[in-house]
């Protein structure tokens, strides 16, 4: 009689291959966008978990399936989390820099899609996740129902499958082209030195901090900007890629020519140049703190030291020198005890602007309003004490729909007219469905900003009126590809042709439009530089 083996279980025949088909999907994710050959490769790691699991013995089995499933889940957290973070900001995420990301996304998705479809969305991203992982670790269990000889094979070929994918790791990088051993070890080793280097890093920028200046100078004064109202725009989003991809240049470039001859015919000249900003695809605040600090503040850590810190920023220089300081932050919508660090007179949130139309999906109020509401609220006061204003715009950020109409100035009123265009077009949930989509919606954001900036000049400017007018950062990589600088476009507008002398040195491009060649600074070098250009009295104290 001949004896027949066993038949594997459901979980044997259908969950082992589905678990370690998983898996591999795990091991081979890439932390970053890559092309399809990136996920081919021999994972040393899966084969090491198949070996282990078939070869452990039974009372440590199901200790070693638990282990292998929670490091596979962690694995595959620590690459989403990479990944979006990459996408969303340029760069792989980092503990040591990064722990407030999460809550600044819940942010950004509850204010575009509603809380309740946020939630819902998170929720059924976790429920999908614990399923996996339970698939995973039955598929894993039916590892163990095979018959002896199959597990003895399976033994044997995980093993070489591992040996294999060590020799590749030695190999010449072309010899292991374009089948490559994936080894996960290197990824997050390399992940634990970038957190090392920032820690050390923040250690840097502390002592840094540490060395001042403590106090302003109250001696200085801004020489050709004496009495005039200095406005600090950041308008959301605006990076050099509007100047250089043609699906946006061929609207923005025309849209900069218009707002150059709006200038000239109100009597403005501009020069415009390039900054390079501390971040990219979000997080503004870095960009206001580097500006007006003077330094480079390119993560969370070092922008809470700094607010923690005496440094002084550009915005108590104008104060000490005489200005009244405000800020316009409409989408400051809740307590913002950083903002003391900065040296404001007034803040102007959400809540204190006045608005009382709808809000445009995370966008609480239309840059028009904003810029009416800083008009009303202090440029037209008739104050003997001049003005500094830092504003910023948000028409331009994520998810850029729907995007209002410029409308008559005078029009504007409490903002309830803007109401008939705060569900125009489609949602956020359809746009975001077509990346060509979000890229045109990205466009006219950008041209509405520019255009109630170029309206806002020609209604309201006069003598007395300086803005400076830049970019925050560069929109996500979705918006401009992967091999986009982080350069930003600054422009310098005034009536007062001494207050554009004052910067002939700086070789920026006359007008709206910086060339190629124009000189290209980090933006942590615009304060002291533009210090050098307008303020006179003692500068020891910077």
């Amino acid at each position: 009689m001949i004896a027949t083996l066993p038949r594997p279980t459901l979980r044997g025949r259908v969950g082992a291959p589905l678990a370690i088909a998983l898996s591999y999907a795990v091991f081979a994710l890439p932390a970053a966008p890559a092309a399809p050959t990136a996920y081919i490769g021999l994972p040393i790691e899966l084969a090491l978990l198949v070996l282990a699991v078939l070869i452990m013995p039974a009372p440590l089995a199901r200790a070693t399936r638990l282990g292998a499933t929670l490091a596979v889940g962690l694995l595959l957290l620590f690459k989403l989390v990479d990944l979006a973070t990459r996408l969303a900001i340029g760069r792989s995420f980092n503990p040591a820099l990064d722990a407030a990301l999460p809550g600044f996304g819940w942010n950004v998705l509850s204010r575009a899609l509603g809380p309740g479809v946020a939630a819902l969305l998170l929720a059924a991203i976790a429920l999908l996740f614990l399923g996996l992982l339970w698939l995973i670790a039955a598929g894993l269990r039916g590892l163990q129902d095979w018959p002896r000889p199959r597990r003895r094979a399976a033994a044997i070929a995980s093993a070489g499958l591992a040996v294999a994918g060590a020799l590749l790791l030695l190999a010449p990088a072309a010899a292991r082209a374009p089948l490559a051993s994936i080894d996960n070890s290197r990824l997050l080793l390399a992940r634990v030195t970038e957190t090392q280097r920032a820690l050390r890093d923040l250690a840097v920028f502390r002592t840094r901090l540490a060395r001042g200046p403590a106090t302003a100078d109250d001696g200085a004064d801004f020489g050709p900007l004496a009495g005039k109202n200095v406005l600090f725009v950041f308008v959301e989003s605006y990076g050099r890629t509007v100047f250089e991809r043609p699906r946006y240049a061929d609207t923005i470039g025309p849209r900069l020519a218009a707002f150059e001859r709006r200038l000239a015919d109100a009597g403005f000249g501009a020069r415009s140049g390039w900054l390079t900003s501390p971040t990219v695809g979000g997080q503004s605040w870095l960009a206001h703190g580097t500006l007006f600090s003077g330094l480079w503040v390119d993560n969370q850590a070092r922008y809470e030291q700094l607010v923690a810190s005496e440094r002084v920023s550009l915005n108590r220089r104008f104060r000490a020198a005489g200005w009244r300081t405000v800020a316009v932050m409409p989408a400051i919508t809740r307590a913002w005890p950083e903002g003391e660090w900065f040296g404001y007179d007034r803040v102007y949130g959400v809540d204190d602007l006045g608005y009382e139309g709808r809000p445009f999906n995370w966008v609480t109020m239309p840059d028009q309003y904003t810029l009416a509401a800083l008009q009303r609220r202090e440029l037209a006061r008739g104050d003997d004490d001049p003005v500094m204003a830092e504003v910023a715009l948000i028409s331009s950020h994520a998810p850029w729909t729907p995007i209002p109409p410029l409308l008559d100035w005078s029009a504007v009123g409490d903002g309830q007219v803007f109401d008939a265009y705060a569900d125009a077009g489609d949602p956020p949930s359809v746009v975001w469905q077509d990346n060509e989509r979000v890229r045109a919606q990205y466009r006219k954001a950008i041209d509405y900003a520019l255009a109630t900036l170029a309206s806002f000049v020609e209604t309201y400017g006069h003598e007395d009126l300086v803005l400076v007018i830049l970019g925050d950062h560069q929109p996500a990589p979705l918006v401009t590809g992967d091999a986009a600088t982080r350069d930003v476009p600054v422009h310098l507008i005034a009536a007062d042709a001494d207050v554009l002398s004052a910067i002939d040195g700086w070789q920026w491009a006359r007008g709206m439009r910086p060339g190629a060649t124009t000189p290209v600074w980090r933006m942590d070098a615009f304060r002291d530089r533009f210090l050098d250009a307008f303020e006179s009295g003692d500068r020891t104290a910077r």
